[in-house]
């Protein structure tokens, strides 16, 4: 009689780890959960103890609720307890991690914003005036920076 799958030994959590794009520096929280395997609670207790440092809130109303995005980078190495990975980020300064976040670049699309920051059109032009628009279609990269920079959690 052949074993029922329910009845094989569960594979460890590593083997479903996910490997995240580096092209997507900024990432929600789901993708948190999914990357550790923890419920959202305890991933807001390691934002709010300083185990998770490079967390934005990207709310609309940032007294309000949080709605968080997370650098990639530091996401992938805390899901992998890869202790020297995360102190050379956590020791990593805001200039440098910005620039990782946002690249070479000086003027960013509407379409290009709402990637980055994981946001719908409609979020963007509530956040418009606070991203600093140079014109209707167009975010330079000192306002997102400064927009970033404001909404880090410390």
């Amino acid at each position: 009689m052949s074993s029922s799958p329910l009845s094989a030994p569960s594979p460890s959590p590593v083997a479903y780890r996910l490997p995240l794009s580096p092209r997507v520096p900024l990432v929600k929280l789901d993708t948190v959960i999914a990357a550790r395997g923890e419920n959202s609670q305890i991933i807001e207790k390691h934002v709010d103890r300083g185990r998770l440092c490079w967390v934005f809130n990207v709310s609309v109303k940032p007294k309000g609720i949080r709605d968080l995005r997370f650098w990639t980078r530091e996401v992938s190495a805390f899901a992998a307890a890869q202790r020297d990975e995360l102190a050379a980020i956590h020791a990593a300064d805001v200039r440098s991690v910005l620039n990782e976040i946002l690249g070479d670049r000086e003027e960013y699309q509407p379409g290009d914003i709402c990637l980055l920051l994981g946001i719908r059109r409609p979020t963007l032009r509530q956040l418009r005036r606070e991203l600093l628009a140079t014109r209707q279609s167009c975010f330079s990269r000192a306002g997102l920076e400064q927009f970033l920079k404001r909404r880090l959690l410390q």
